[in-house]
């Protein structure tokens, strides 16, 4: 910078909890000077801080990773309501789930807050939508085609449409309760 300034940007992974227990993933970009002094820092707040480069990496990464995130988030809700439409007990989806491949801290957590309909907001979904919208944006400005993150998108959209906005984003699940309703 002209006047001798230094920039570093560090957006955060992680919600409310991970970061009252200090357990969030730093995505730090800008000058590697700044970044090795803040990293004494960066390891009281997180778990992991991760160097990216150039300013703007940091945000790009963390869009990437909550573009990935709503997207899994919309099948493990089509999931949930499929098996429970199905006659199959959602909880026990959630235990096959947590004991195979597909075994993630975010279905242990969500899934049994949303079999119970308690959409407390760690993120809210308004947010992830949003995220959603920016990393689609990203996904043109670089020619990658994304139809199931377009797809995510939309359902994001339908949930804020129908007040759920300020809620977990979580909530995405009742937009296939709602569509299987219509069908």
């Amino acid at each position: 910078m002209s006047r001798g300034g230094s920039f570093l940007e560090a957006p955060v992974s992680g919600s409310k909890k991970p970061a009252e227990d200090g357990q969030l993933v730093i995505l730090a970009a800008g000058e590697k000077a700044l970044y090795e002094e803040a990293t004494p820092a960066f390891n009281v707040m997180g778990k992991k801080s991760f160097y990216l480069g150039h300013v703007g990496n940091g945000a790009k990464m963390k869009l990437v990773v909550n573009m990935i995130m709503g997207s899994m988030m919309n099948a493990f809700s089509e999931g949930v309501v499929l098996a429970d439409r199905s006659g199959l007990d959602p909880q026990t989806l959630l235990d096959v789930l947590d004991l195979g491949a597909l075994a993630n801290p975010m279905f242990k957590l969500k899934g049994p807050a949303m079999i119970q309909k308690s959409y407390s907001p760690a993120f809210p979904l308004k947010h992830q939508q949003k995220d959603m919208r920016l990393a689609l944006a990203l996904g043109d400005e670089n020619a990658v085609s994304m139809p199931v993150s377009a797809a995510a998108n939309e359902a994001f959209k339908k949930a804020r449409s129908m007040g759920l906005g300020d809620l977990d984003f979580s909530s995405v699940i009742e937009t296939v309760k709602v569509l299987q309703h219509s069908s």
